[in-house]
């Protein structure tokens, strides 16, 4: 699956009458695994949820140049994660069908990230992945091809220079706010929480029964 490609802003915020889970949390928290249990899960029933279910995993939706990025320890700002945010509400659009149901699994460590995709998706479930810092950090170093590392360690998290989605360098102040923040924000919205240590067929069921027709 490729990265995703710029479309026409839908103004239509509506979720195509979709069952929607959204799984997030810490990088490193085990996201994708859960995700992807839960989706053979959901497979392995006699039609449960009823109609098709599909799975994404948003990370396939983050640009290079943000990679790129990330490994040097540059966040980005908060105009980029606006518009990346919507990125990734157009991609699920157009990859979920209508009377469907769907799994989403992304980091959204930012509010702006989430505030956005939950008005585009309002009926959409929460699920937080709750996992210790020092755990998910752990677990990202060892994982080869992540490319979400965090801010280095005794680097400047606001790089003087960053780069842009045009691969131009844009100055920033070091103490720009949009720019800071690596650190999961808290959660203040109604949301599952799933323990990152609890075994991964325990959290699958957990996101199984909330997927059922309520």
């Amino acid at each position: 699956m490729s990265h995703c490609s710029p479309t026409q802003r839908s103004k239509n915020s509506a979720d195509k009458n979709v069952s929607m889970i959204v799984i997030f949390g810490r990088p490193g928290s085990g996201k994708t695994t859960i995700a992807d249990a839960a989706l053979r899960l959901i497979r392995s029933q006699d039609d449960t949820i009823g109609g098709e279910v599909t799975s994404l995993d948003l990370d396939v939706c983050v640009p290079q140049w943000m990679r790129d990025n990330f490994v040097k320890g540059i966040y980005p700002s908060l105009n980029q994660r606006r518009e990346f945010a919507l990125s990734l509400c157009d991609f699920v659009r157009n990859n979920v069908h209508e009377n469907s149901a769907a799994i989403i699994s992304f980091s959204f460590v930012n509010t702006d990230l989430r505030d956005i995709f939950r008005y585009h998706f309002p009926m959409a479930v929460w699920a937080l992945v709750d996992v210790q810092e020092d755990i998910a950090a752990e677990r990202i170093r060892t994982r080869k091809g992540h490319f979400y590392k965090g801010a280095p360690v005794g680097s400047r998290v606001n790089g003087e220079v960053n780069i842009d989605s045009q691969g131009k360098e844009v100055s920033k102040q070091l103490n720009d706010p949009d720019n800071k923040d690596w650190t999961f924000a808290s959660v203040e919205y109604p949301h599952i929480v799933l323990d990152g240590l609890d075994p991964i067929e325990t959290n699958a069921l957990k996101i199984f029964y909330a997927l059922q027709p309520r």
